[in-house]
C-alpha cells in the first residue's frame, strides 16, 4: 500500500506540475512512468496492468479523432473562419460569434480540437480588426469548455463517463444540453462586462485575401456523412466505441486522403495519458487504498442524493484545477463510483469537471492549448484570466446543479 500510494502521488505531482527547474516530463510521460513503476516495483504484474487498460476508452477516442482529423483536412474550419470574417460587424458581434460557434461545435468536434484549430484564427482577425486579443482567447476557451459539456463526444473526460456511466447519448445530451447554453450566454455576460472597454459596437472593417483555398468538398461530405451516422447509432443505444470505430473506418475507406496523414493530426499522446493512468488507479485500487478512502468519505455521505453532488462538485472542482479536469475523472470515478452509481453522480461529474476547467488557466487542457498556442504574440496571466474565470466558474456550477437536480 505504501508503495502504491507513493507512486500515485509522485505521479499525480508530475502531472499537475509542469514547470520543475530543469526537469520536464509531460502529462502523458508522467502517467506513463506511473505505469511502469505500479509494475517494477511489484504493485501489480504485467498481465494486470495489461488488463488494466480499457481499451472501449481508448478505440472510442481514437475514432473520434480520425473522425475531427478527416473534417480538419477537408477545409472545414477554414470554412467556418471565413463566415466568421464574413458576419462580424463589431467587437461585440465577434464576441457572440466566437462563443456560439466554438462552443456549439465543441459539443460536436472536442474542445480541444475546436481550440487547436480556432486560436490562430481568433489572433489573425483581432488582429487584422486591431482589437484587444485577450478577451477574444479566454472567450475561446471559456465557451469551448461550456459547449463540450452538452454531450459524450464534447471532451475526453465526458467520453469516459458516457463509457462508464451507460448514459444513452439523448439522455445525457437533453440533460446537459440546457446547462450548455444557458453557460455561453453567461460567458457572454461575463466577458462583456469584464472587459466593455475593450469590447464596443464601433463597426470593424476586415480584409479578406479571397475565399477559402484547398477545400474537398467530397471529404466534407463524407465527414459529416459520418458524424450524422455516429450520432444517430449512438442515439440508438450501440456501442460507442464500435460506431466510432466503423465511422472512422468507413471514412479511411472512402476518403480521399491517405490515411497516413491523417493519422498523424491523431493525439497520440492523450490516448497514452489514459492508459497510464489506468494502470496507476489499477495500482492504487489493488493496494487497497481506494478501499480505505472509500471507508472515510461513507462516515460523512449523507443520504440525500443533493449532498451527494454537492460533493462530487466541489471535490471536482478542486481537483481539476490541481491536476487537470481529464486526470481528475480517472481519480474520481474510481474512489466514488462504489458508492454512487446513479445518473445524477455521472452527469453532476461530467458538469463539474467540465465547467471546473474555466476556473484557472491550468483548469482544463483546452486552456492550456489555446493561451501556450498564443503566448508568443500576448500573455494571458493567471489573474487577468481569473478575472473571468471565477465568476464563470461559480455561475455556471450552479445553473449546472439546478438543472441536473430538477430533471433528475
Amino acid at each position: 500500500m505504501q508503495t502504491a500510494l507513493i507512486i500515485f502521488i509522485l505521479t499525480y505531482i508530475v502531472i499537475a506540475v509542469q514547470n520543475l527547474p530543469k526537469i520536464y516530463i509531460s502529462r502523458p510521460a508522467g502517467s506513463l512512468l506511473g505505469a511502469v513503476f505500479m509494475v517494477l516495483f511489484g504493485v501489480l504484474s504485467f498481465e494486470d496492468a495489461w488488463a488494466a487498460i480499457d481499451f472501449k476508452v481508448i478505440l472510442f477516442i481514437l475514432g473520434m479523432m480520425i473522425i475531427v482529423a478527416y473534417l480538419e483536412i477537408s477545409g472545414f474550419f477554414e470554412v467556418a473562419e471565413n463566415y466568421i470574417l464574413r458576419k462580424a460587424k463589431n467587437g461585440l458581434n465577434l464576441l457572440f460569434l466566437l462563443i456560439f460557434s466554438s462552443g456549439l461545435f465543441s459539443a460536436l468536434f472536442m474542445n480541444d480540437t475546436m481550440c487547436i484549430m480556432l486560436t490562430p484564427v481568433v489572433l489573425r482577425i483581432t488582429t487584422k480588426a486591431g482589437l484587444n486579443p485577450i478577451p477574444y482567447l479566454i472567450a475561446l476557451a471559456t465557451s469551448s469548455n461550456i459547449g463540450s459539456v452538452m454531450t459524450v463526444i464534447g471532451n475526453p473526460q465526458n467520453m469516459l463517463i458516457g463509457l462508464y456511466s451507460d448514459i444513452p447519448f439523448l439522455k445525457f445530451f437533453m440533460i446537459l444540453a440546457p446547462v450548455g447554453i444557458i453557460g455561453l450566454f453567461i460567458n457572454f455576460a461575463v466577458i462583456r462586462a469584464v472587459y466593455r472597454k475593450d469590447i464596443s459596437r464601433t463597426p470593424i472593417k476586415i480584409s479578406r485575401n479571397g475565399g477559402p483555398g484547398g477545400i474537398q468538398k467530397k471529404l466534407m461530405v463524407f465527414s459529416f456523412s459520418a458524424i450524422f451516422i455516429l450520432v444517430v447509432f449512438l442515439s440508438l443505444g450501440y456501442s460507442p466505441p464500435a460506431v466510432a470505430m466503423v465511422c472512422a473506418c468507413f471514412l479511411i475507406l472512402a476518403g480521399a486522403t491517405k490515411p497516413r496523414k491523417v493519422l498523424e493530426e491523431v493525439d497520440w499522446t492523450l490516448l497514452l495519458l489514459f492508459s497510464g493512468l489506468f494502470i496507476v488507479m489499477k495500482g492504487v485500487e489493488k493496494s487497497g487504498i481506494t478501499e480505505l478512502i472509500l471507508g472515510n468519505i461513507r462516515k460523512y455521505s449523507a443520504e440525500t442524493e443533493f449532498w451527494n453532488m454537492i460533493q462530487v462538485t466541489v471535490t471536482s472542482v478542486v481537483s481539476s484545477n490541481i491536476i487537470s479536469n481529464v486526470p481528475a475523472v480517472v481519480l474520481i470515478s474510481n474512489i466514488f463510483s462504489g458508492l454512487l452509481m446513479s445518473n445524477s453522480f455521472w452527469l453532476t461529474l461530467a458538469m463539474a469537471s467540465t465547467l471546473a476547467g474555466n476556473l484557472t488557466v491550468i483548469g482544463s487542457i483546452a486552456n492550456i492549448i489555446v493561451f501556450e498556442s498564443a503566448k508568443e504574440k500576448v500573455n494571458v496571466g493567471f489573474l487577468e484570466y481569473l478575472k473571468v474565470g471565477l465568476p464563470l466558474t461559480l455561475l455556471t456550477i450552479l445553473v449546472g446543479i439546478a438543472v441536473i437536480t430538477v430533471i433528475c
